[in-house]
């Protein structure tokens, strides 16, 4: 009888080990920390390669946006914001369009020019994953988006954070293509940098050897990074 006792006992210990590799508890709020007169800065760049073609353009903007107030609604909050462009010409921000996110126990929306996209589920265990597209018209695609991270130590643009979220929205790479799109978060500050890699390398003639993005075809490549407390 002990020696079955004590098997059972090791199975669940077993059990439990396994439990806490695969799945790692977080207090998700603070990865999202928003307050009514926030205010972030979001650099964009946008990189477009066809070689066939030889065009290599790159486009650079810079987006603020201001958390304009924030309501509860029982277990639900909303976070007004306003979304504004910098006009270089002017040399002064424009107001571009409104939205709000909407924050429940079990998710995160965003509502923004008439679309609604799920950026993130709570709570956020790892390898736990989700439609991006769910409340769209793309709602069927077979894309998903997953926690590769939570609470890791990682270097992120050069800077060592010792808690951060690493989602991954599409990771699948060939020899001929390379399809990558992941965004970084940092408990206490929030959302930091996305990049958004497309890359097509099927010409007979490239040198396979190398790195794809040592032989691109046609690429779109999009970063987004993040600054807080800019004016």
């Amino acid at each position: 009888m002990r020696t079955v006792l004590l098997i059972i006992g090791l199975m669940l210990l077993f059990s439990a080990c396994n439990e806490s590799e695969d799945y790692v508890y977080s207090d998700d709020s603070a990865y999202l920390p928003m307050q009514e007169g926030m205010v972030w800065i979001d650099s964009m760049t946008q990189i477009t390669i066809d070689d066939p073609s030889g065009v290599y353009d790159t486009l650079h903007w810079v987006e603020k946006t201001v958390v304009d107030s924030i309501q509860a609604y029982d277990e639900l909050q909303r976070f007004y914001c306003s979304n504004y462009l910098f006009d270089t010409s002017a040399s002064r921000w424009t107001i571009d369009h409104v939205f709000w996110y909407e924050k429940s126990k079990n998710a995160l929306l965003k509502f923004e020019q008439n679309k609604i996209w799920l950026e993130l589920v709570f709570p956020l265990y790892k390898n736990t994953s989700w439609n991006y597209y769910t409340y769209s018209t793309l709602a069927d695609t077979a894309i998903r988006s997953k926690v590769y991270e939570v609470d890791q130590l990682n270097n992120i643009l050069g800077n060592v954070y010792d808690s951060t979220l690493v989602v991954h929205h599409h990771m699948d790479s060939t020899l001929i293509y390379k399809y990558t799109d992941q965004s970084y978060y940092v408990r206490n500050i929030g959302f930091l940098y996305r990049e958004k890699i497309s890359i097509i390398s099927d010409d007979p003639d490239y040198d396979y050897t190398l790195p794809i993005e040592d032989r691109i075809k046609t690429a779109s490549i999009h970063k987004k990074r993040r600054y807080y407390g800019q004016p």
